[in-house]
């Protein structure tokens, strides 16, 4: 704005130059000199440029007004508005906090703001069974997940509402025995507290385990398509227990899952905390709003954040700060935390001085330690008639079946969604509605360490023109992986994706449970009345039997698998997008690797020995995290940014769960920031 006022002056004494000059012309001077066109050509520049100030001055004003009104500071800034930082929001703004959530994605179910609709006001992300939609279809993906390079790309949610709002919906809190691994304050009777407070559970009654007043919707889908009746049944016929709750006392056994579904809508954590009629008034939201960097005082304590406003922001984009009087919760996830630590300088002192960022606290732990895991893939041709899958287009187009015979029963059940008889639809469910926890030989105590989930359609097909009905998928998935990965810097640039070295199979031992479990489902698959449904084994195919080539497979993934038609080809797995691990506050060379109860980055980077709060032992499977946290996950994933000295717990041998979560324990209580 300064350069184009000052640009506007010079035309403005150039102006009055050249109506001298006309005078001059009048007495018989040269008229239409060089002068004079060099003077109209800076007079449009300067135009032109003071247009451009004037409408980046508006976005940026219209930005920062879209969703609230962002003053200068904030008693808490939570940086990343998904699952995590969504119920931390709400909760603190309910206690009377002012609160900014800095979220680098757009908006995205109608509650959230959202207004890219495909059916009866809803957004794709309010529909059930538009999650596989939004994870495989580019139109999608592109829009709303991180552009993270690797082979495999991790498929991590941007947008408010995070992972929450493209996830299969299930309800599957952490194990007690894993809990109870955790540091002081974190164990099962402290945690199982705030996962009722949460749960508003339409199935079972109020109970020491479930609660009916919590404000995100639990219950059975909708869906009960005849294959999965089966594949229960065939279970109970092979040994397997029935199980009605797997949120009950025991999980091992075959039963039907629990979603975080409303009447056929997507129920997620940021709806439930967050939406249009539960955000308190002191919670503002700042959508496409990347933090860039944290602001640290003598005391290392963060007193600002940096960010940048645009869906793409180029790497001098104009930065804004905001300061905060508490404290800054970071919850951007297990990718873009430890990104987020290690441009603010902390993180490895040595590979932050390459990169010539100032280091505030050396911590080589910092972004390493990535876990998940990858999924063995099982698919079978059975008999037609058991799931026809429907697709959703944007606007008024109606929706069409991927094989076309059936477009006439989709636009059908549209009409239904649209008119609210969401329930009662094929949209109104995620597309799956069973599943299994079984112990292979390499389970640890009594917990199961496998997890099997039908999908009774084609969920790998590349393309929607390829036939639903008439394929069933299975997903087999090791809860416990032991590889570790690494979450790095590419540079100092904020504008360039982290380097993704993704922890998949890098243990041998890791496929032990898969290849088990690939063939105990051939038992399963042929035991009635599962096996009177289908009709031949597609992948791995009834050829592959040798373990040599039962790893080849999982290494495969689908794709490759099924292109090639035969298990030798390039290394491609499936990852589980589970992501966890990657803000471990202590030393690397320490067991323990602490961060302490109220979840604080320790002010010293020196792990006292025995202290430590998280065991990094729970499943990997789609959860809903503790606490105040009502995420996917059964670890945390918010670092409470103040840097003070950490308390003492037990556990030597306990590592830190990274990518942590929100401060809720007894000991927050006795602190002046009260977060539950």
């Amino acid at each position: 704005a300064a350069r184009a006022t000052a640009d506007h002056r010079r035309v403005r004494v150039r102006q009055r130059r050249r109506r001298g000059a006309g005078n001059r012309q009048a007495l018989g001077a040269p008229a239409g000199s060089w002068q004079d066109a060099v003077s109209m050509g800076e007079l449009l520049r300067g135009t032109l440029l003071l247009i451009a100030t004037v409408l980046s001055v508006w976005v940026v004003f219209h930005w920062l007004l879209f969703s609230s009104t962002v003053t200068p500071v904030y008693d808490f800034i939570v940086v990343g508005g998904g699952s995590t930082g969504s119920v931390v929001a709400g909760r603190l703004g309910q206690a009377g906090f002012s609160v900014l959530v800095l979220e680098a994605g757009g908006k995205t179910q109608a509650t959230l703001g959202g207004a890219d609709v495909v059916a009866g006001k809803m957004t794709i992300f309010d529909v059930p069974l538009g999650w596989v939609q939004i994870l495989s279809d580019h139109r999608w993906s592109k829009q709303y997940q991180w552009d993270i390079p690797a082979d495999p790309p991790p498929a991590i949610a941007r947008g408010v509402g995070g992972c929450g709002i493209h996830n299969a919906m299930l309800y599957m809190r952490g194990r007690p025995e894993d809990f109870d691994k955790w540091g002081r304050g974190w164990s099962w009777d402290d945690v199982l507290p705030f996962y009722l407070r949460s749960e508003n559970n339409r199935d079972f009654p109020a109970s020491d385990l479930h609660a009916r007043d919590g404000p995100v919707h639990i219950q059975f889908g909708s869906m009960n398509d005849s294959i999965s009746e089966a594949f229960i049944e065939a279970c109970a016929a092979a040994g397997v227990p029935k199980i009605s709750d797997f949120n009950g006392p025991s999980r091992e056994g075959v039963g039907r899952y629990q979603f975080m579904i409303r009447n056929g809508v997507r129920d997620s954590a940021a709806a439930a905390y967050i939406g249009q009629h539960s955000k308190p008034a002191s919670v503002s939201i700042l959508p496409h709003a990347l933090v860039t960097r944290m602001f640290f005082n003598k005391n290392k304590r963060v007193e600002a954040v940096e960010f940048v406003l645009g869906r793409a922001p180029a790497v001098n984009a104009p930065r804004q700060v905001v300061r905060v009087r508490k404290e800054v919760i970071l919850s951007a996830g297990a990718i873009m935390s430890p990104k987020l630590l290690l441009l603010s300088g902390i993180g490895d002192a040595s590979a932050l001085k390459r990169l010539n960022i100032s280091v505030v606290h050396d911590n080589a732990a910092v972004g390493a330690g990535l876990a998940d895991g990858v999924y063995g893939i099982m698919q079978w041709s059975t008999r037609q008639g058991n799931f026809i899958r429907c697709r959703l287009e944007r606007g008024s187009k109606q929706s069409t079946a991927e094989d076309g015979p059936h477009d006439a029963f989709c636009a059908e059940q549209h009409k239904k969604y649209d008119r609210g008889q969401r329930d009662a639809t094929v949209f109104g469910s995620p597309g799956l509605s069973v599943g299994a926890f079984l112990k292979s030989p390499w389970a640890v105590g009594d917990e199961p360490d496998v997890q099997l989930t039908l999908h009774p359609w084609d969920k790998y097909s590349r393309t929607w023109k390829t036939s639903y009905d008439g394929i069933a998928s299975m997903e087999i998935a090791n809860n416990h992986p032991r590889s570790r990965g690494q979450i790095a810097l590419r540079s100092a640039r904020f504008s360039d994706p982290p380097e993704f070295i993704g922890p998949y199979l890098l243990d041998v031992n890791d496929s032990l449970p898969l290849r088990w479990a690939i063939r105990e489902m051939r038992k399963i698959a042929k035991t009635p009345p599962l096996g009177d449904f289908i009709l031949d084994e597609l992948i791995p195919g009834p050829q592959v039997t040798t373990e040599e080539q039962l790893l080849d497979t999982i290494q495969c993934g689908p794709h490759q698998f099924r292109s090639r038609g035969h298990p030798a080809c390039d290394r491609s797995e499936l990852p589980v997008n589970h992501l966890a691990g990657t803000c471990r506050l202590g030393e690397m060379a320490e067991p323990c690797a602490h961060n302490d109860s109220l979840l604080s980055i320790p002010q010293k980077a020196k792990c006292g020995g025995s202290e430590s709060s998280f065991s990094l032992s729970p499943p990997w499977k789609p959860r809903v995290c503790l606490a105040a946290s009502q995420t996917r996950y059964t670890r945390v994933e918010l670092v409470n940014a103040v840097l003070h000295e950490p308390a003492p717990c037990e556990g030597a041998n306990h590592r830190s769960a990274g990518a942590l979560a929100s401060s809720s324990s007894s000991q927050a209580r006795n602190r002046q920031e009260v977060y539950i």
